[in-house]
């Protein structure tokens, strides 16, 4: 290892034993020549013991002097410079105390003086470039918010096919076991070989000067089908030869499905008529041709049975079809308040006044317009009767659908009078349909009801429906997004990748205790992603755990997990199987990074995966930076980084993992400036702290 990279104390420790030796092997050399100029042999004994005396004088001397060097220049200094990186690389507010290095002369009143003054320029910086900064984040928040709400699922993605952009609707599609994540591959999520052809061809010229392909393409898991297409950023040039591409995603399995039954039901229908024509054909041929069948009574039975039977098949292939016909016509899901809004604004434009109420927060699956046109007709004739005091209620059904009430202060509709209505041909865009035509579509009904107070009503039931979820936040689905990944070149090997090019799973674990190998076990997880240097706040991990055993009240009294809490939650098999698909392809990044992977890897055979990502850990980090007699528990670590961590969330798992997150961030900025640049530089500085922590990257 190269001198400069030794550390200061190491240094002064090496310069006072090189003068401890120089020292006593003087004293030796010359208490030796004066005893060879004595002529008496005796006087040996006189000058060992005089050796000796020296050599320990000597020794202590050197000891001390060198004790009061590393105590109050040494390790001052050593404090000193991780003070300064720190404030020059992380948000750190105190200043730098004085007392620290008091005996270092105007060295620490300079270092303070600097600091400061970066402090100062750097708070003048940020609030300048907030200012100028301003206008570009409301114009992106707003690009976000339509990007999050688009219908499709929209895919970026590198020429490496590495992910770099994603909305809501694409992460629903493409998630399985685990949701998709920044600087992921592609082909995690969706089958290579479509995606692969396709890209071939853009790149090769096909797609016209558009560059778009229409693709089919299955999800890697269940198999779901998507409609897609493609889009090169930009033509293939001699300098980039590997483009980026965005996917528009569209699910059409249950089209393909709907298609699929269609087309099953009639190939069922054609082959059991074909058959029975031909029996029915076959006999009246014979009867036709034989005078002596025509009065033969078998010949009658047989027809009347092969009848039987046709009529039979029909009428229960009649009942399929009307079942599924209902979903063969596109429906989408509506909120219940929306359709209270839309009919009350189409009757507003006649002059009718609709009081209008949905119960429930719910979705229903339904045609808008069709619905919408429906309703709006009746109220029509119901006004033009003498109907008055209109309303409108959406209400939850038992069967798990929805229940429409159409409610007025009149006499009630009689059925023909309601069916006289339904027949009438209604406008609802695509084609002319009747109401029963628009029911039928929907495979439902509707019919008239007393209702309270010499009120009747209209009820109509829709089949689909789901409760609404009240979120917090504006409700928006998320969009993640790092096009900085769209440069990323290929990763080398991983000892030479540079350690800002790698992608994180920072984690943490919270147990009923501290024993693993008696019987402690994990109770709850967290992990967060860190893509170049930054915390992807939309890809995040958070689970319960159930341990299978008690929590103690002694752990729970640390980070407030509860038996009751865990009862329901899933065992160390599931969650093991989510964090290790979460941290695919990632460097796992912990806080004492055994501790937590020790719980895992006894678990690896009911997991069914095992753990050999590369781990970094920000105690050997910190004692790489901050030398290994500093402190270096998260508090001590956070404190010295400026990073502050609520009360109420110390001892979470996610409390932790943030606080770590920030942390380990901060330490690779400053890992960089002490030329550790990466994965295999930072191994060998932290293997030389096994003292303090096993290296988790080596077994125990």
């Amino acid at each position: 290892m190269k001198v400069e990279h030794w550390s200061l104390r190491l240094r002064v420790f090496l310069f006072f034993a090189f003068l401890a030796v120089v020292a006593i092997s003087g004293e030796t050399v010359g208490l030796y020549l004066g005893f060879a100029r004595m002529d008496d042999p005796e006087a040996i004994d006189g000058f060992v013991f005089a050796g000796v005396i020296a050599g320990f004088a000597t020794l202590a001397v050197v000891a001390w002097v060198w004790f009061l060097f590393d105590e109050h220049l040494a390790r001052p200094i050593q404090r000193l410079a991780g003070g300064m990186l720190a404030r020059a690389h992380a948000d750190v507010e105190d200043s730098l105390d004085e007392k620290t290095a008091r005996y270092l002369g105007d060295l620490a009143p300079a270092a303070r003086a600097v600091t400061e003054n970066l402090t100062a320029t750097r708070n003048k910086l940020a609030e300048s470039v907030a200012q100028e900064t301003t206008r570009l984040i409301e114009e992106k928040e707003k690009l976000t918010a339509l990007s999050a709400e688009m219908p499709l699922g929209i895919v970026l993605v590198s020429g490496h096919h590495k992910i770099a952009f994603y909305n809501g609707a694409a992460a629903d599609l493409m998630s399985a076991d685990h949701a998709p994540g920044l600087d992921h591959s592609i082909f995690d999520f969706l089958r290579a070989r479509p995606i692969q052809s396709a890209y071939a061809r853009l790149c090769a010229g096909e797609g016209g000067d558009g560059h778009v392909l229409p693709l089919t393409v299955a999800t890697t898991h269940g198999g779901e089908v998507l409609s897609a297409r493609m889009r090169l950023m930009h033509a293939p040039d001699e300098g980039d030869i590997t483009p980026p591409y965005v996917l528009t995603l569209d699910d059409v399995t249950s089209d393909l499905t709907v298609h699929a039954e269609r087309e099953k039901l009639l190939s069922r229908l054609f082959a059991t008529l074909r058959p029975s024509i031909a029996s029915l054909q076959t006999t009246l041929a014979a009867r036709t041709m034989d005078d002596n069948l025509r009065s033969d009574p078998r010949l009658d039975a047989a027809l009347v049975d092969e009848m039987e039977k046709l009529t039979g098949v029909i009428a229960k292939l009649d009942e399929e079809y009307e079942a599924g016909k209902a979903n063969w016509w596109p429906m989408a899901q509506v909120r219940s308040a929306e359709l209270c809004d839309a009919l009350s604004a189409q009757l507003q434009q006649d002059d009718i006044a609709l009081i209008a109420d949905a119960s429930d927060a719910m979705a229903l699956t339904l045609d808008a317009v069709q619905i919408i046109t429906l309703l709006s007709h009746i109220a029509r004739h119901i006004t033009r009767t003498g109907g008055r005091a209109l309303s409108f209620l959406i209400s939850r059904d038992e069967g798990g659908g929805a229940m429409l009430a159409l409610g007025w202060s009149g006499d009630p509709l009689s059925v023909d009078l309601l069916e006289s209505w339904l027949s009438e041909t209604l406008d609802v865009g695509l084609v002319d349909m009747s109401g029963r035509d628009i029911l039928e579509a929907h495979g439902t009904e509707i019919w008239p009801e007393f209702g309270r107070a010499s009120r009747a009503v209209l009820k109509l039931p829709i089949r689909e429906a789901r409760r609404l979820r009240r979120t917090l936040g504006d409700g928006r689905r998320a969009v993640t997004y790092d096009f900085d990944l769209l440069l990323k070149t290929p990763p080398k090997e991983l000892m030479e990748t540079p350690l800002s090019e790698l992608s994180y799973v920072v984690f943490d674990t919270e147990t009923t205790g501290l024993l693993p190998s008696q019987g402690d076990e994990i109770c709850q997880i967290a992990a967060l992603r860190v893509v170049n240097s930054k915390v992807i706040e939309n890809e995040a991990l958070d689970l319960l755990v159930n341990p299978g055993r008690n929590i103690p009240k002694s752990a729970t009294e640390v980070h407030h997990i509860t038996n009751a809490m865990v009862k329901d939650a899933p065992k160390i098999d599931v969650a093991g199987r989510q964090l290790h698909s979460f941290a695919r392809g990632a460097v796992l990044v912990a806080h004492n990074a055994p501790f937590d992977l020790e719980f895992l890897r006894r678990h690896e055979a009911g997991i069914g995966v095992k753990f050999t990502n590369p781990v970094l850990d920000t105690v050997l980090l910190s004692a790489i930076v901050f030398g290994q007699s500093e402190e270096h528990t998260l508090d001590a670590i956070s404190k010295r980084l400026g990073v502050k961590i609520p009360p109420e969330a110390r001892h979470t798992a996610m409390g932790d993992t943030i606080a770590t997150a920030d942390v380990f961030i901060k330490l690779l900025r400053m890992a960089e400036e002490k030329g550790i640049h990466t994965f295999g530089d930072a191994l060998t500085e932290m293997r030389k702290h096994k003292r303090l922590l096993q290296d988790a990257n080596e077994p125990a």
